[in-house]
């Protein structure tokens, strides 16, 4: 299957970058579709992390405030795993620790990758790398963390996996990531 680029220009570029392009596409019975105008959020791929401690096995979440989600029903603070942007040309799995880091104050014996999925590839070309990583002790970990200079201030907390999942069936947690890396990491956790 192929496509083809006819034009593109960037109309945004802050946080993120807005391109319209006009595309041709293959269709299944064969043949190249009529051209038409697509909208791509650039935005790079990320990193998604299961902090979990070896002791208590606990696992680690962000509390934080997310303006997009303040709706009627949501006042915009979403549990959610340690996360954040891959910079340029760095590792996936050394973002995941540098994001841990920074997020909640720990650093990981040992980061293994879970799955990396396109979080909403209609609109989107973010790729999200989803991690495990194994903290050995957590006893150094603080209420209240995140990286100042990106004005984030997070509560942290450690939860079991099943307050987790009834946490998530009770709507609790409603952070896509979150609820992916969670499931995914017990489950295979329970192979």
């Amino acid at each position: 299957m192929k496509s083809e680029i006819l034009s593109s220009e960037i109309i945004f570029h802050e946080f993120l970058k807005v391109e319209k392009t006009s595309v041709t596409w293959e269709k299944f019975e064969g043949g190249m579709g009529t051209a038409g105008t697509r909208y791509v959020v650039r935005r790079g791929d990320s990193v998604g992390v299961v902090p979990v401690c070896r002791e208590s096995g606990q696992i680690i979440l962000v509390k934080q405030f997310r303006f997009p989600a303040v709706r009627s029903d949501s006042d915009g603070y979403l549990w959610e795993i340690p996360a954040g942007m891959v910079d340029g040309d760095e590792d996936a799995a050394k973002t995941a620790t540098r994001e841990l880091f920074e997020e909640i104050g720990l650093r990981p014996e040992a980061v293994e990758p879970l799955i990396s999925f396109y979080l909403s590839p209609g609109l989107i070309d973010e790729k999200i790398h989803l991690f495990y990583a194994r903290l050995e002790y957590c006893t150094g970990l603080q209420n209240v963390g995140g990286n100042p200079d990106e004005l984030e201030n997070l509560l942290i907390k450690g939860f079991k996996p099943e307050e987790l999942v009834a946490m998530i069936g009770r709507g609790e947690i409603i952070d896509a990531k979150t609820i992916s890396a969670i499931l995914y990491y017990i489950n295979l956790k329970g192979r």
